[in-house]
């Protein structure tokens, strides 16, 4: 049984590895604002309270999680989205190092411009938007001080949420409600991933030797979508005319998004790794506890 610092508790991955990860190994959760015990209340831009809270706790593996990933937020904001997505993914790497913990370091698909998919684990990274380039940045940062970490680059992600515009997948079922004639990105190709698909993979990652498990990996749900497609798949759930929709074929966002950075796991398939579920099935049960 291995010691498991989570950073990013509260959110919505990083609440799916404390409930993945605690049937097998100790699992020490931290957040920021919405920490509560058993949380620990944890400010990741005070390098002294991680040093501390790291050889307090002694963890084997921390699964860092924190991040600002909201990309508009990230171009109008771009110090903070620095200070936190990049010097404390650095700092922890150093820590972690000189203390002999491993780091699994969760990144995304946006490292890429989505120009030449599906990418491979190896392929050239070349984000488009500020998101992206921090997250691109951290994972420089993080293996430059040792080949021993772990990065994970995984798409937009859904799961059981706390309320549905918790996450940019089940947000759309809250537009739905709130307005049946809505528009719908019908440019940008997602691949929406349970967040528990994520934590089980982790959690066979953390089980085989560091040999094996470290590098960069990719986990990304196998269904393309855009958010208009998502938007028909939970409209049917909710019994409404999809007909009222209107599909947006070029992107609107602040933030420039790319087209389609599929992500190819073949790292995982050759380890028999392939935690999949079917997102029709999922999105219903996870939007309705909320209806």
């Amino acid at each position: 049984m291995a010691k498991i610092m989570v950073t990013g508790a509260t959110g919505l991955l990083g609440r799916a590895l404390m409930n993945t990860l605690k049937s097998s190994h100790h699992v020490i959760g931290t957040g920021f604002s919405r920490a509560k015990p058993p949380l620990i209340s944890l400010d990741l831009c005070d390098k002294q309270q991680i040093e501390q809270l790291l050889n307090q706790e002694k963890p084997d593996v921390v699964v860092h999680a924190a991040a600002e990933r909201r990309p508009d937020k990230c171009e109008f904001d771009q110090h903070q989205t620095l200070a936190l997505n990049v010097d404390v993914s650095r700092q922890l790497a150093s820590l972690c190092t000189s203390l002999g913990i491993r780091l699994f370091f969760i990144s995304t698909d946006y490292v890429f411009d989505g120009t030449s998919p599906p990418y491979l684990e190896s392929a050239a990274t070349a984000p488009l938007n500020f998101y992206g380039q921090s997250k691109a940045a951290a994972e420089q940062a993080i293996l430059s001080v040792s080949s021993n970490h772990t990065i994970i680059r995984v798409p937009v992600l859904y799961g059981e949420v706390e309320y549905l515009a918790e996450s940019a997948v089940t947000v759309i079922a809250k537009q739905l409600i709130e307005n049946k004639a809505t528009k719908h990105d019908h440019w940008a190709i997602r691949f929406p991933t349970h967040v528990e698909d994520i934590a089980l993979t982790i959690k066979d990652l953390i089980a085989l030797p560091v040999a094996k498990s470290s590098g960069i990996f990719h986990i990304s749900g196998n269904q393309s979508m855009t958010k208009f497609d998502i938007a028909c798949l939970i409209a049917e759930h909710l019994g409404i005319n999809t007909k009222t929709f209107e599909a947006q074929l070029e992107p609107d966002q602040s933030a420039p998004r790319p087209h389609n950075c599929a992500l190819k796991d073949t790292k995982l398939n050759e380890l028999g790794i392939n935690h999949q579920r079917d997102f029709a099935q999922a999105i219903v049960q996870v939007i309705s506890p909320h209806l």
